[in-house]
């Protein structure tokens, strides 16, 4: 059941980050695609309070990093290759993400917001992924 749902997050993981490149590629390629970027990322700028939003979820996300990070360096004895692939397959979806987010805006990308959220949400599976994996890993070495 643990290796269905680690399948399951692997690939929505991918499915985010392919349909990123997906969503950049079709508004380069297609006006109309282009239109409807652009009516959703005024109105979301008209609903929402983007630019909080933007560095708090930045924040959150390294945070979490940053605490998962330290969990490791603190049972550095018992960690196995996958655990430190996954940390370092964290580190750079967070640092993707916060990079593209604090670079990229909707004035040198029109699919700004689409993308942001799509890297976001790919680093948030991927934390989760490297959390769940370094609880059942630390209950595992307990017993």
């Amino acid at each position: 059941m643990k290796k269905i749902g680690y399948f399951i997050m692997t690939f929505a993981e991918l499915l985010f980050l392919a349909g990123a490149y997906l969503i950049q590629y079709f508004t380069r390629k297609k006006m109309g695609m282009a239109r409807y970027v652009i009516y959703k990322s005024q109105g979301w700028e008209r609903t929402f309070p983007m630019e909080t939003l933007k560095y708090t979820s930045v924040s959150v996300l390294t945070a979490l990093t940053v605490v998962l990070l330290a969990a490791l360096v603190i049972r550095r004895r018992q960690k196995g290759r996958l655990e430190v692939a996954m940390h370092f397959a964290m580190v750079i979806l967070t640092a993707l993400y916060g990079t593209f987010t604090y670079i990229s805006s909707t004035k040198t990308m029109r699919a700004y917001y689409f993308i942001s959220l799509m890297l976001g949400v790919a680093a948030l599976l991927q934390i989760i992924k490297t959390g769940a994996i370094h609880m059942i890993w630390g209950k595992k070495k307990n017993e």
